[in-house]
């Protein structure tokens, strides 16, 4: 377990913490594309050029479906029975050749073949995927680029994740929102590591270390940090005991971040290289979840966050509805930089969105925050009736904010679905 401390926070916990209060492609040439995929294969992507002097004999035949074909008809071509028996959804995106002979591409029950990219001259790929192959795609670099939207299933590593949740101004409502993300990563079985490093008011310690596998984190100094990235690796990937029985790995971590965190994260990453440790030491993705409230000082200290961290996160912000309707975030609905920057983010493989999180009443928040009651014995409370109304309305609420997005908190599924 790693001992995890911090100092120097001067976290000012003002209102309810929703208010944090107390709580190649080489052309290849004389080459014939011969049973390229059969049996039973789903998913299989070819992004290279397309080749010349090809002939697709027996194109469709016996229960195809839903086939497209979206380029310009070749000449001299013969389309016979290029998928047989119970094809479908099969498109075509590319330029189609002249005088080519695909002889049996797809034979057997495949489903969902793409070809997005032009393919080399004469090729001879025989058998390339047979029986039973899923989600094959080439190494081009615009099939990399193009595949951001592909499921989990395809990338699992895209539930690996490093979820870091910040707002550098005390009291706008980080550590209420860590709260309710751990609560949702319980309700649905998901499992987590927590790390509470904001040392003045650590909440997850608080309210979840006898509900979850939750560590204190010490980063005061420069030494603390480096030991920080080391164990990152070996919480991630742990040794193997004396006994010779591996350790589980964890694949998805839940970071508090302390207030005023934004010049210590900036040394992580410009100093330490803490972003290309996650990605590929630990190959995990990093969502950085950034709590604002209406005030113009939320936009400064989130352009600050970009200049150091750029497109190499996937971003959610947070607006906390305790300092107002959605509709008065206007410092950050106008903000022409903040525009630009989410047209720069989505640009690449990563993802920059906005959620809201629910206002929760005073009472119950307080009620919560004096009993040190999880959300979820909030619901078991017999007490007060109000309590249990407005904490099942707020988890709901909450849940309903991350359910879209849950990918980027590294859940798979949410278990009321």
């Amino acid at each position: 377990m790693m001992t995890i401390e911090i100092a120097n926070d001067n976290n000012q916990n003002t209102g309810n913490d929703l208010a944090e209060k107390p709580f190649s492609n080489t052309q290849l040439n004389n080459i014939a594309l011969n049973n390229a995929i059969e049996e039973n294969t789903s998913n299989t992507e070819f992004d290279s050029p397309a080749p010349d002097n090809i002939a697709p004999n027996n194109v469709t035949q016996e229960n195809t479906s839903n086939t497209e074909f979206d380029s310009p008809a070749p000449d001299n071509i013969a389309p016979n029975n290029v998928t047989q028996e119970n094809t479908s959804n099969t498109k075509f995106d590319s330029l189609a050749p002249d005088n080519i002979a695909l002889n049996n591409v797809i034979e057997q029950n495949t489903s969902n073949t793409e070809f997005d990219s032009l393919a080399p001259d004469n090729i001879a790929l025989n058998n390339a995927i047979e029986e039973n192959t899923s989600n094959t795609q080439s190494n081009n670099p615009v099939s990399k680029k193009n595949n951001k939207n592909n499921n989990n299933k395809n990338n699992p590593q895209q539930l690996r994740r490093l979820v870091m949740v910040t707002g550098d101004k005390g009291g706008v409502g980080k550590s209420t929102f860590a709260r309710g993300l751990a609560q949702i990563y319980i309700d649905n079985a998901v499992k987590f590591v927590g790390l509470d490093a904001d040392n003045s008011n650590p909440h997850l310690i608080r309210f979840y270390e006898k509900a979850a596998n939750i560590q204190r984190l010490d980063i005061s100094n420069s030494d603390k940090l480096d030991e920080f990235v080391d164990n990152l690796k070996e919480l991630v990937y742990p040794k193997s005991k004396e006994s010779g029985k591996n350790q589980e790995e964890k694949s998805l971590i839940l970071l508090e971040t302390p207030s005023q965190f934004l010049p210590t994260l900036k040394i992580l990453i410009s100093e330490m290289g803490f972003l290309d440790v996650v990605n590929n030491k630990c190959k995990m993705r990093v969502t950085i979840v950034i709590v604002i409230s209406t005030i113009i000082d939320c936009i400064n200290q989130l352009l600050e966050l970009y200049s150091f961290c750029g497109d190499r996160v996937d971003y959610v912000i947070v607006k906390n509805l305790f300092y107002g309707e959605t509709e008065q975030f206007t410092f950050y609905d106008s903000s022409k930089e903040i525009k630009g920057i989410e047209q720069q983010v989505k640009a690449t493989r990563h993802d920059f969105t906005s959620i809201t999180m629910p206002k929760l009443a005073k009472k119950s928040y307080d009620y919560l925050d004096v009993k040190n009651l999880t959300f979820r014995q909030g619901l078991e409370q017999d007490e007060y009736p109000s309590v249990f109304g407005r904490v099942l309305s707020w988890l709901n609420n909450f849940k309903g904010q991350i359910k879209p997005k849950k990918d980027l908190f590294g859940i798979e599924k949410i278990l009321s679905e």
